[in-house]
């Protein structure tokens, strides 16, 4: 058990590692000792009979072990301090809205949220991207698991169910699918609502920001561009940076879903560079992953129980992985189904430089104040 750095000097924001059984024999051979990374709310150690309330939160693609979504001070995050540094980005930004354990504590303790313990599991496949591509601190960027059992990759959802039990058996939580939220953004979000609609016996509440989908169509055509991007870099760089990770993420979803039939090299294009075909078996190894296929086959073996679950969707309006219509399609089908659900698209002013990442920080505290109001 360590804490994140000399500096943070607090017993409550925990990086434990444990022994991930359900990774191992993995194909990848991908680490089964994993870092988890913990947050303890103000008083647990003092308040000994007390318990908690948990949050699961799920990284989104490229985030690893050493590169989290939320840390104990946001001048302590390796991705976002360095951006924050520079004054024209931070103009632009509401940084009060970017969360840190320090305001989870200023929260507990001004009675705006209660108590609760907040896990960040590691969902990376730990495989660097395919055109080696490294964060601003050099470390490789790596490949996203999704958070699916995969024959190809291992079993991540399995993992994640086993970091709940490993949770429970270690910590104060209030241990029943009523006092669990599972939680995410982007890839992780896509995870939350994944890992939760399998397993609602473990999950009563699904939170997903900015939520992807396996729809190919859409996929093959979409071409990145974000401003953040282009004050970092020169224009050109940015595009062929974004390129990059946006060629990565569908190796990715090759390497999970269609290893021994990959899509991509199928693709044939026109002389505009339009996708006209595919391996039709490749396309049908990839829409396992299909949102609307997952919520079809759990109400189709669980109507009861999916009315029992309560879902908060949020994504920008202009999300540059056009993933707000992602949102509404997934709304439209859990209103089909009775789900109880909230879904907030915005268009914030704030979250322009980058709507897909500003949209999933600003939206992580009101995921969890709604789920701890329910």
């Amino acid at each position: 058990m360590t804490l994140f750095n000399s500096n943070t000097k607090n017993q409550r924001y925990l990086v434990n590692q444990i022994h991930a059984k359900s990774l191992e024999g993995n194909p990848l051979n991908a680490p089964v000792k994993r870092d988890l990374t913990i947050y303890l709310p103000p008083n647990y150690f003092e308040a000994k009979n007390e318990r908690y309330s948990t949050v699961y939160f799920l990284h989104g693609y490229s985030g690893n072990n050493r590169d989290l979504t939320v840390y104990p001070t946001l001048e302590g995050h390796p991705k976002l301090a360095p951006i924050l540094s520079v004054p024209p980005i931070k103009q632009q930004l509401d940084v009060s809205r970017i969360p840190s354990y320090r305001d989870f504590d200023t929260l507990i303790e001004g009675g705006e949220i209660e108590p609760m313990i907040f896990v960040q599991p590691d969902g990376s496949l730990h495989q660097p991207n395919k055109f080696g591509l490294k964060t601003s601190s050099g470390d490789p960027i790596t490949k996203g698991s999704f958070y699916v059992n995969s024959p190809y990759t291992g079993n991540y959802e399995d993992y994640i169910l086993e970091i709940v039990n490993y949770i429970d058996s270690n910590y104060r939580t209030k241990a029943d699918r009523e006092h669990r939220l599972i939680a995410g953004v982007s890839m992780g979000g896509y995870g939350a609502l994944s890992v939760g609609f399998r397993n609602l016996n473990y999950f009563k509440s699904i939170a997903a920001l900015s939520p992807p989908d396996v729809i190919i169509e859409e996929l093959l055509v979409l071409k990145l561009r974000t401003p953040i991007y282009e004050m970092i870099f020169r224009p050109e760089m940015a595009a062929k940076y974004l390129d990059a990770m946006l060629g990565d993420m569908l190796d990715s979803l090759d390497l999970v879903w269609s290893n021994e039939n990959p899509l991509l090299s199928s693709i044939k294009r026109d002389d505009s560079g339009k996708p006209i075909s595919f391996d039709t078996k490749a396309a049908e190894n990839w829409n396992q992953g299909s949102l609307t296929t997952l919520l079809k086959q759990t109400y189709k073996k669980s109507p009861e129980f999916m009315k029992n679950v309560n879902v908060y969707l949020s994504c920008e309006k202009n999300d540059e992985f056009h993933l707000s219509q992602v949102a509404e399609n997934i709304h439209h089908q859990l209103e089909k189904f009775g789900v109880q659900h909230s879904l907030d698209l915005s268009d914030d002013p704030k979250a322009k430089l980058s709507p897909h990442l500003f949209g999933c920080l600003y939206k992580i505290i009101p995921a969890i104040q709604h789920f701890l109001s329910i």
